[in-house]
């Protein structure tokens, strides 16, 4: 059964539900969380709220990240870009997997430009030979990483079917080639981009605002109640969806568009600032 929450006069916020993208949200490029930032996630909860990490990464590296910010236990975490949702104690509550006969064909777009693609399986991940801008940008060192020469082979030929798929080029490079892809696949996959040189290709439905969509429904919240932050383009649709979307610094113009309010970047404690800004108004 669902449970419905309700703000109250006191002290809780007028929102029941917080999503917190990662990179470039409350992760810095370092990799470093701040304490302010931890404290501000705490201040959240201990005035009534859920929360929820909303990512891009697999579960792997979103649950070693969540942990540092207070995630634990049953609390889940949206990850590869929406199409799983699984509790820190993996359990899995939602997981959309993309047909196998279409990711071969993104797997053979991408090849046909020479462009390292990367596949994402529950737990493992098969790439294609590194690119200059794969060496640069990506590192190959995690033991569940398998190098192939033809990752469109390895899924044709296998019983597979991806959580998601990557394609990776230098930042310059991606929009040469990004607004092609969203045209090949429109109506069929879900493309952007998540970092500077890193595209996500995942199902129409693997989103994080479809994620965040269905853990209102599994809790009973309206949407109008959620919270939500986020920088680059796969950030957009959760800070549509949220009653209040809150761009982090902002990736481009289209991030911050999509947002009701922008919060200073990641490494000027953003996220931190701007809920100690929503407490303090709630306050008086």
């Amino acid at each position: 059964m669902s449970e419905t929450y309700h703000a109250a006069k006191n002290g809780r916020l007028p929102y029941d539900l917080g999503a917190f993208d990662l990179d470039g949200t409350v992760l810095r490029r370092d990799l470093t969380i701040t304490g302010a930032t931890v404290g501000a996630l705490r201040e959240l909860r201990e005035r009534g709220m859920r929360l929820v990490v909303a990512t891009g990464r697999r579960f792997e590296g979103a649950r070693e990240h969540a942990e540092r910010l207070g995630f634990g236990g049953e609390d889940p975490v949206i990850c590869y870009g929406g199409s799983m949702v699984r509790r820190m104690n993996g359990e899995t509550l939602l997981h959309r997997t993309l047909p196998r006969d279409l990711s071969v064909e993104v797997l053979e777009w991408a090849a046909g430009k020479g462009l390292h693609a990367r596949v994402f399986t529950d737990g493992k991940i098969v790439v294609s030979p590194e690119t200059p801008a794969a060496l640069r940008h990506l590192s190959n060192r995690e033991p569940d990483v398998e190098v192939v020469e033809s990752p469109a082979d390895w899924l044709r030929n296998g019983e597979e079917e991806p959580t998601k798929l990557v394609i990776v080029d230098r930042p310059d490079k991606v929009p040469s080639w990004l607004k092609e892809a969203q045209h090949t696949f429109s109506g069929r996959l879900h493309v952007t981009r998540s970092l500077p040189h890193y595209v996500e290709v995942g199902g129409l439905e693997g989103t994080k605002a479809s994620a965040l969509e269905f853990l209102c429904e599994l809790w009973g919240i309206d949407p109008a109640r959620t919270l939500a932050f986020g920088d680059a383009d796969n950030d957009i649709d959760m800070l549509e969806f949220a009653g209040l979307g809150v761009a982090v610094g902002g990736m481009d113009e289209e991030v911050r568009a999509a947002a009701d309010a922008v919060a200073p970047p990641v490494d000027e404690d953003g996220v931190a600032s701007f809920i100690r800004s929503l407490v303090e108004k709630e306050e008086y």
